[in-house]
């Protein structure tokens, strides 16, 4: 009879590690996602900051009249560089935003420096962001449609040379409407 008390803590004691075995790798699981989500929410943190970001850089540029009601609009800031500097485009209509152009692309570092502009990401860029100026149909003179998009590059998510769309996963889409006034 003491044998068969033997077997049987065995076979218990083999179901018990089993059963905490398959608990351990469960919590394992859980904890991986958990990281990563982590990482992807700082990501998109990181982009809604630096989306932002450029939309005040945007706003903050001149649209609006002068005392004697001409229009005063900002047609020369460079907004490519950092910080802004004259020489660039202002508030100047550009191509849409999927495939913006030189003028309206810059690249950034995982903390949000400023790395660069142009059609060619350089090293370290973690994250792409893209601006389009456009003026909307009913009042072309008066107005500008504001919109910016960044995503984080690599690991996964969008390449820096693919077309940003409001329908990407990671792609954090800002826009405005600006009116003179």
């Amino acid at each position: 009879m003491r044998q068969s008390q033997t077997g049987q803590a065995l076979i218990e004691t083999l179901v018990a590690s089993a059963v905490i075995v398959t608990l351990a790798a469960g919590v394992a699981q859980v904890a991986v996602m958990t990281a990563a989500s982590v990482r992807t929410g700082g990501a998109q943190g990181m982009a809604l900051f630096l989306a932002a970001q450029k939309m005040e850089q945007l706003a903050s540029l001149a649209w609006t009249y002068d005392p004697a009601l001409q229009r005063v609009s900002d047609a020369t800031t460079n907004l490519a560089v950092d910080p802004p500097a004259p020489g660039g485009t202002g508030l100047l209509p550009s191509g849409p935003i999927a495939g913006a152009g030189a003028g309206y692309t810059d690249y950034l570092s995982r903390d949000g420096a400023w790395l660069g502009s142009g059609s060619d990401p350089p090293a370290g860029t973690a994250f792409v962001r893209r601006w389009s100026v456009t003026p909307i149909p009913w009042a072309p003179d008066d107005t500008r449609l504001l919109q910016v998009a960044v995503a984080a590059t690599g690991g996964g998510r969008v390449a820096a040379g693919t077309a940003l769309r409001p329908g990407n996963p990671g792609v954090v889409w800002l826009a405005t409407v600006r009116v003179r006034q």
